[in-house]
């Protein structure tokens, strides 16, 4: 399957988390804690962190995609860490791509814990998510798949993978990338991507069989 892709620079992350924390701090809100929808969220709820003088910081678990395949349903899958009782709680992911995420992690909030408010926020919100935040970076109009730099490997070894060039030379792999998907990877990220995959394949012969 041939989806547009497109990398997304760690230049751009900071600019957008501080774009971000910029529109936080004019709307007024000022929140006590940040809670990261992980595993997407964490590296941008940390920035923000770091942009707001933030030091109450936890994950909230959300399994949803692996790579760019997603489950049918988002679910909350590890349990809060952090006693959010009466507190401005900003809830951060990286994308608001279904919306879904979201939506799961904002019912979770609504059963276990009682915070005074929770405002959302990510680095971009694309158009035909369900879900709007309530800050957002960047809006993407035209629907692509975000990479980011966090999720680099993961993402890069299932396009790789997918398109059946486990065995072919680095060159060969960007070319073929740029022309399925609009994007190029460095030869030290597919040299990296390939590795994982290998290490991957090699643990799961190695597990013994169950029963």
């Amino acid at each position: 399957m041939s989806i547009p892709v497109e990398l997304i620079a760690w230049e751009e992350c900071e600019r957008l988390a501080r774009l971000l924390a910029g529109k936080i701090r004019e709307s007024g809100f000022a929140p006590q804690a940040v809670l990261a929808i992980a595993r997407g969220g964490v590296v941008p709820a940390r920035l923000l962190c770091d942009h707001l003088d933030i030091m109450e910081m936890a994950c909230l678990r959300v399994a949803h995609y692996q790579a760019h395949h997603k489950s049918p349903e988002a679910k909350v899958c590890q349990s809060l860490s952090l006693d959010l009782t009466d507190q401005r709680v900003l809830l951060v992911d990286d994308v608001s791509d279904t919306g879904d995420s979201f939506e799961a992690a904002l019912a979770y909030l609504r059963a276990h814990a009682t915070p005074r408010e929770v405002r959302t926020c990510a680095l971009h919100h694309k158009r035909t998510s369900t879900y709007v935040p309530d800050y957002f970076g960047g809006l993407i109009t035209e629907w692509r798949w975000l990479t980011y730099p966090w999720a680099v490997l993961e993402d890069l070894g299932g396009f790789i993978e997918e398109a059946g060039l486990v065995g072919a030379s680095p060159a060969h792999i960007a070319e073929t990338l740029q022309q399925r998907h609009g994007f190029r990877p460095t030869e030290q990220q597919i040299e990296d991507a390939l590795a994982m995959r290998a290490r991957l394949r090699r643990t799961r012969w190695a597990l013994p069989s169950p029963g």
